[in-house]
């Protein structure tokens, strides 16, 4: 099975180029510790603010075919410094190389090793691609982590939840189809019950959440029900929807939306027990 045409393969060879050429001009913060490591046998960086109040497990988005250290190192490091926890970003295993479940994997093993560092407190935390795969997480360890926050989540591989009638949005229902394919690459993923989310039983015992969606995202409305799955299984929950701002807003330090959002998450990581 031809997963992704060589014209497809080159168009993702230079959008990853291209991201991480444009990282490397991207401002970094000062962070008291920076260090790469081996988390459980999957590459990551490991980013520790004087003393940490907790670490949070960060999988960063890219519809699991973009994304990198290089990429999300600038975000990484000021989402460590305005919050005051630790981040542990690993650098998952990407499709098309590495089919479903490679990224869940390597999620699942980095989740392992930061357990076992120390921390008093761990939360997981992922935007788009990333949120699904910290809903895997918690889904699997759901007392591991005291809190999660999901930035508006990338789950439902039917895409039926999906709003393809937005105006506005950059990123589009057929643009998620395609990330899904080079992911999933024809695999029933049926088993994966972070995908579907939205379709479990019950999400009873969830940690208390925060959801940040933004308004002109096509994956807003699938946030909003995550959000009520949630709430309907009494699982403490926070919505909150950025006015005027597109997928992708949460790391982009020129987005005006990215400082409120941030800020947001500091405070709830404030009040969690």
């Amino acid at each position: 099975m031809q997963v992704a045409s060589e014209e497809e393969l080159a168009a993702l060879a230079e959008v990853r180029a291209t991201a991480e050429a444009e990282a490397t001009r991207e401002e970094r913060v000062p962070v008291d510790r920076v260090e790469d490591v081996d988390a459980g046998g999957v590459p990551a960086r490991l980013y520790v603010p004087p003393g940490p109040r907790g670490a949070l497990l960060y999988l960063h988005g890219g519809g699991f075919a973009l994304g990198s250290l290089v990429t999300h190192d600038g975000f990484a490091r000021r989402l460590a410094v305005r919050t005051g926890w630790a981040v542990l970003m690993p650098d998952y295993r990407r499709a098309p190389e590495h089919p479903w479940p490679a990224a869940d994997v390597d999620a699942g093993l980095a989740g392992d090793w930061l357990a076992g560092q120390g921390f008093d407190r761990l939360v997981a935390v992922g935007d788009s691609a990333g949120s699904a795969l910290a809903i895997g997480e918690t889904l699997r360890h759901p007392d591991r982590y005291v809190g999660q926050v999901q930035v508006y989540p990338f789950v439902d591989p039917s895409c039926a939840s999906y709003d393809a009638e937005l105006v506005g949005a950059d990123l589009s229902v057929e643009q998620c189809r395609v990330f899904w394919r080079l992911y999933l690459q024809g695999a029933d993923a049926a088993t994966d019950p972070a995908l579907h989310v939205l379709e479990q039983p019950s999400l009873r015992g969830q940690p208390p959440t925060l959801v940040q969606l933004a308004e002109l995202d096509v994956l807003t409305p699938t946030g909003r029900r995550y959000a009520e799955r949630l709430a309907e299984a009494g699982v403490p929950v926070r919505v909150e929807v950025y006015p005027g701002v597109q997928h992708g807003f949460w790391r982009r330090a020129d987005s005006d939306q990215h400082l409120p959002a941030l800020g947001a998450v500091a405070d709830f990581l404030a009040s969690l027990a």
